[in-house]
């Protein structure tokens, strides 16, 4: 099993629908996907259509099982949501031994191919106890100079996980809401690649469609799964970037 974080200390770059996009298509790839809802905003239900729910409450503060409060989505895809009640989660972990490891062992013991979660903005007991869990980090970012500065500073806490003693299998610089008509995104985009090298995956263009699909309770599969979101641009017979382009990637650190 593989635990992928979805992380990144400024909000409004994407995770939700990265992680929901991502989390879909595994699953129609025959991969058994856990997504996991670590903020209190409890977008992940939304997203399918679905009310808000303590799904990560019950978990971690009334100890019950994983298979009783996870939301079946599809034949290979569960849901464990959240709600206003993971705030309480918050002040549980705090006052618990061993608190910074309690959702890592926890999820260790889960029976699925991957797991991915999604993870709130904010630096706090629950936002490392989600680094620590996970494999692999995926940090979603706008390629702009405010959203650059929350990746320096997941790498930055990644840095200190590591420090006391967690190894990552890897992490991934995700460009999110990718114009190509705008040269501060080029710009931007060529630093990245300088900067991380082999660590940047493909980007995923900005497209309206994406804020649509949450007023449908759809996911990018199922309402535009031709979109460019999906697909990425059109470069001569090629395509360049796309979730499908990611989804590739993220298979290959499954199966590695």
């Amino acid at each position: 099993m593989k635990i992928f974080a979805f992380a990144n200390q400024k909000g409004g770059v994407g995770k939700t629908t990265t992680a929901v996009t991502l989390a879909d298509g595994l699953a129609r790839m025959k991969v058994k996907t856990l997504l996991v809802d670590l903020d209190p905003q409890g977008h992940l239900a939304l997203s399918f259509g679905l009310e808000k729910s303590p799904g990560l409450y019950r978990l971690i503060c009334l100890d019950e099982p994983l298979e009783k409060v996870a939301v079946r989505i599809s034949a290979n895809l569960d849901l464990l949501p959240g709600d206003k009640q993971t705030e309480k989660v918050k002040r549980q972990i705090a006052i618990s031994d061993f608190r910074e490891a309690i959702l890592a062992d926890i999820l260790h013991e889960a029976d699925y191919d991957a797991v991915l979660l999604d993870m709130a903005p904010s630096l706090d007991v629950l936002h490392i106890n989600g680094l620590i869990a996970a494999d692999w980090v995926v940090i979603p970012t706008r390629p702009d100079a405010l959203a650059l500065d929350g990746v320096k500073e997941i790498l930055t806490t990644m840095a200190e996980i590591n420090q006391n003693g967690h190894r990552y299998r890897g992490y991934s610089i995700l460009p999110t809401f990718f114009d190509r008509t705008t040269r501060e995104t080029f710009l931007q985009f060529q630093e990245l690649a300088k900067t991380f090298g082999e660590h940047l995956w493909p980007p995923i263009p900005q497209d309206t469609r994406v804020r649509e699909t949450v007023a449908y309770g759809k996911t990018l599969w199922d309402y535009s799964p031709n979109s460019v979101s999906m697909n990425g641009y059109k470069d001569g017979k090629q395509r360049l970037g796309g979730y499908k382009q990611v989804l590739a990637r993220m298979l290959e650190v499954i199966n590695g």
